[in-house]
């Protein structure tokens, strides 16, 4: 026998006791393709940057996975409960639900230190992701269900979820977070297109408002009150607390408290917006011609107080005048005889004629002052005063005008707005002039610029041209034959623009143009008017143009300020 057949005998008695045994073997192990029972999902969580968990901040970003031997996982429920949590059994906590697998959360921290614990369980593919929104509140007892309402009681307006059951990790991942307070943050109102902080004019009068936001990394819940101070900050009398809930102040000083004070004086404070802003008190030290800086800050649960934002900015001032007029003129002008022209006005309003002469010594609010906040700063402001005399060049402000003169002439306010308009003005502007003015309308009439056929528009006001009374009391006006500068003139360049009232006021006054060998306007056009409650008149022109012969724009202003204002 050779060896070679020798070895194949002995290897195919062999062959049996090694399939015998591997068979035997595999008797004890699960081969690959056998059923296996579903088993429930596996959860990790785990944290970064740290993971040392040493005393921290409440405001923490949250990264977790689950493992699952036999499937995936669809989300996973998430829960943050005050205190230590040893486990979930029983489970009585209510989830939030989410399919991602990270999260920012801020523990409602309410004291100066506390500790929570973070749960979270995975949940497979038994129940669809699809089955709820995210974010959707999970109890798992006495069964899954979606809690709809948030009662914490398992009723008729939530949705039963049984495909959860058994898809969810029975242990979950938790953990402890030892938390610490962190102070919060506050910042003054900024500009929503250059996000630059909003400032107050460079001076404004006794009323001003601000504007603010507060932040906090435990949760902006967490702000229990703001305080502010003006200029001093030395001592807790000197801060003034309003509610966690305030976004903003009004501070003003009315002509009762301003009139006989000193370079010192209490503001009151206010919320909201007119007319339903509430009074909340005084806070001391508003200093009256002179620069003034306002202080901010914010509190929380814990008691720590914000870093001190203030206004004005570096580079900055807030200068505030003390009221001395009966009257405030509102300087709406950029043409370069400005100032020319506020001198005629105090000339004409010191003559005692007007009100004795009283008016005279008014107050000036030019434009580039105008509040930031038109409601209730410009409100306010224009409330310190008994009338306003409202003048522009072709550029009148609208915007600020309908806002501030509206709630002005509400309140009781008496104003003289005289104007003339841009060549073309918008929609927009038009409604706007409805709600503060007399006024239905203006002509839409083309502008006439030269020996064209008559219109109710122009480009020009010829020198000597009567504007003649429509009610009794008002004298003949003329348009003057020189200028602010005393310069002799033929014509003024001005927009002549018929206006048509509303139905609850009058018309004062129109053009005459029957002197004229070329007629402009078709007819004679109403050029002003005055409202029913005897507020508000509207001149279509500017009136320092109209004292020509026979001079008598103090007669007029007699007329409205005493007769129809009853301000003497």
């Amino acid at each position: 026998m050779n060896r070679k057949y020798f070895l194949m005998k002995k290897f195919s008695l062999f062959l049996p006791v090694v399939i015998g045994a591997l068979i035997l073997f595999s008797c004890s192990k699960e081969l690959p393709n056998e059923n296996k029972s579903n088993q429930p999902p596996a959860t990790r969580l785990f944290l970064v940057p740290e993971s040392d968990l040493r005393e921290t901040v409440s405001k923490q970003h949250l990264y977790y996975y689950g493992e699952d031997a036999d499937g995936i996982v669809s989300g996973f429920l998430l829960a943050v409960v005050k205190g230590k949590l040893a486990g979930v059994t029983p489970d009585t906590i209510g989830y939030t639900w989410t399919t991602k697998a990270d999260t920012i959360i801020a523990m409602p921290l309410l004291a100066a230190r506390d500790s929570f614990t973070v749960v979270v369980r995975a949940v497979d593919n038994r129940f669809s992701a699809l089955s709820i929104p995210s974010g959707a509140i999970v109890r798992l007892s006495p069964s899954p269900y979606w809690d709809v309402n948030g009662n914490g009681v398992f009723d008729g307006a939530d949705i039963a979820l049984p495909s959860m059951s058994g898809g969810v990790d029975p242990k979950g991942a938790l953990q402890l977070f030892p938390i610490r307070n962190t102070p919060p943050r506050v910042s003054f109102a900024v500009n929503a297109i250059d996000s630059t902080v909003i400032q107050q004019p460079d001076t404004t009068y006794t009323a001003a408002t601000f504007s603010w936001f507060g932040t906090d990394d435990d949760g902006n819940n967490t702000i229990a009150s703001y305080r502010i101070a003006l200029n001093d900050t030395s001592s807790s009398s000197r801060w003034f607390t309003l509610s966690g809930a305030a976004t903003g102040v009004t501070i003003v000083v009315s002509r009762a408290a301003s009139d006989p004070s000193g370079s010192e004086v209490d503001a009151d404070v206010y919320t909201g917006t007119y007319p339903s802003m509430q009074y909340k008190g005084k806070v001391p030290g508003l200093r009256l011609n002179s620069a003034n800086t306002i202080f901010l800050q914010a509190r929380d649960v814990a008691g720590e107080y914000s870093p001190a934002a203030k206004l004005p900015g570096t580079g900055k001032k807030w200068y505030v005048k003390k009221p001395q007029g009966r009257m405030l003129l509102v300087g709406d002008y950029s043409a370069g005889d400005k100032d020319d022209v506020i001198a005629y006005y105090r000339s004409m309003f010191a003559s005692t004629q007007i009100a004795r002469g009283t008016l005279g010594s008014f107050d000036v609010l030019d434009k580039l002052n105008f509040p930031a906040s038109l409601n209730p700063a410009f409100v306010k402001t224009l409330q310190l005063y008994d009338m306003v005399l409202w003048i522009t060049d072709r550029f009148p402000s609208i915007k600020p005008a309908q806002v501030s003169l509206y709630n002005y002439t509400q309140s009781g306010g008496k104003v003289i707005f005289t104007t003339t308009f841009a060549t073309d003005l918008s929609y927009s502007d038009l409604r706007a002039l409805n709600d503060f003015a007399p006024l239905d309308s203006i002509t839409t009439d083309v502008v006439n610029t030269g020996n064209k056929p008559p219109t109710n528009a122009d480009s020009r006001l010829n020198a000597r041209t009567q504007i003649l009374p429509m009610m009794p009391g008002y004298p003949v006006l003329a348009a003057d034959t020189v200028n602010v500068y005393g310069d002799i003139i033929s014509s003024h360049t001005v927009n002549v623009k018929r206006i048509y009232k509303r139905t609850d006021s009058q018309y004062i006054y129109r053009l005459d143009s029957s002197r004229v060998a070329t007629p402009r306007y078709k007819g004679s056009p109403e050029i002003a008017c005055i409202d029913n409650a005897k507020r508000f008149v509207m001149f279509a022109l500017p009136l320092n143009i109209v004292n020509g012969a026979p001079r008598n724009l103090p007669l007029f202003f007699k007329q409205v300020v005493e007769n129809e204002f009853g301000i003497r």
